[in-house]
């Protein structure tokens, strides 16, 4: 029986002609990994003229453009759930797109693997990212597109929904538990030298209390 192909969401900023072209190369380069990739801007709702027809049904634009939204976000949540395996998230810009951030935690969440991209230097935090962005990636961002479809085909090659999901759900545990532990210190004298060390331990990088 012959495998079917890794189909891959393409999330990132769309609002301009420079973003859309990198959407596009992004897409181009997977693509020549051998994986299929749902790209938003060429395989989505087209807005413009959805929003004109709904004008023509007699709709005034304000509710057009509500029917729309929903839909939208109804395609999207089905490709990134159900219709793509995996997901890739173009986190550049000043800060990263929020539909893309949405659609990457929905991934994440379902266990699906998620690769970011960054090629951009600004960053929101003294040159760290925020750490509820990286850390849907493993705090691990590719840098360049072909290191993007290199890490995105290596995952793909092993793609397995059973698989992806048991290992997410002991991430999240794990994420969980060390929240837990974290909260019980600062409710119980803010020992914020006790949660530094904690988190070193989970890391496996202890270092003595001086």
């Amino acid at each position: 029986m012959k495998k079917q192909k890794v189909r891959v969401y393409c999330a990132g900023p769309l609002f301009n002609d420079k973003e859309r072209l990198e959407m596009q190369e992004i897409a181009s380069a997977l693509e020549a990994e051998g994986l299929e990739t749902f790209l938003p801007q060429r395989d989505g709702l087209e807005m413009s003229r959805c929003v004109d027809l709904l004008l023509e049904k007699g709709f005034m634009r304000g509710e057009a453009s509500e029917i729309l939204s929903e839909a939208i976000f109804a395609l999207d949540v089905y490709q990134v759930l159900e219709g793509c395996n995996m997901l890739i998230a173009n986190l550049n810009g000043r800060v990263p797109d929020e539909g893309t951030v949405a659609e990457a935690a929905m991934a994440w969440a379902r266990g699906k693997p998620v690769v970011g991209f960054k090629a951009d230097s600004r960053t929101l935090i003294g040159g760290a990212d925020n750490p509820l962005v990286a850390g849907l990636f493993r705090f691990r961002l590719c840098q360049t597109i072909s290191e993007l479809a290199n890490v995105a085909a290596e995952a793909g090659s092993i793609v397995d929904k059973n698989v992806c999901s048991a290992a997410r759900e002991n991430e999240i545990s794990a994420h969980n538990d060390l929240g837990s532990e974290i909260w019980r210190l600062l409710c119980s004298d803010g020992d914020v030298a006790g949660i530094v060390e904690l988190v070193l331990t989970r890391k496996g990088k202890l270092v003595a209390r001086e």
